[in-house]
């Protein structure tokens, strides 16, 4: 068990002794321990604190609750204002992405719609070529055959 009294001394002796008729010795040695106050200073000083810091503590929590209401409006309007925000500059950001994709997307379009045109021109002039080519052989056709010089291709 241990004295945990500051004021109480703490003294160990030892002394030694010769007992030339038993040959053997006794030692008793005595030691004086001085008690040190430093530290219940240092644990009374740390009692004070930690009663201030509970006091100034119980006496925060007694503010007029509309103190407390204003500035948890404050806070939520200013995090209100803030989403807003962040939320604008997200739809602008989208906003952007589909304005791009839409130039991209009528870009192709338009691109598709000169093909389309071109497809229909070529098929038109080739419909009229093979009219032109089935009219001029219906023609050649209605001549008699005296008509027709021979045709020589050799050389």
């Amino acid at each position: 068990m241990t004295n945990i009294d500051p004021e109480t001394p703490r003294t160990t002796e030892t002394r030694t002794t010769y007992d030339p008729m038993t040959a053997t010795a006794t030692e008793v040695s005595r030691t004086q321990v001085r008690s040190n106050t430093t530290a219940w200073w240092v644990a009374g000083i740390v009692a004070v604190v930690a009663i201030i810091a509970v006091a100034f503590m119980v006496m925060s929590r007694g503010q007029p609750p509309a103190a407390n209401d204003q500035a948890l409006a404050t806070a939520s309007d200013q995090g209100r204002a803030q989403g807003i925000a962040e939320g604008a500059q997200a739809t602008a950001a989208q906003d952007a992405a589909n304005v791009q994709a839409a130039g991209t997307q009528s870009a192709q379009m338009q691109a598709q719609s000169d093909a389309d045109r071109a497809a229909a021109a070529r098929a038109s002039a080739e419909a009229a070529a093979n009219r032109a080519n089935a009219s001029a052989d219906q023609a050649g056709a209605s001549k008699s055959p005296s008509d027709s010089a021979p045709r020589n291709d050799q050389q």
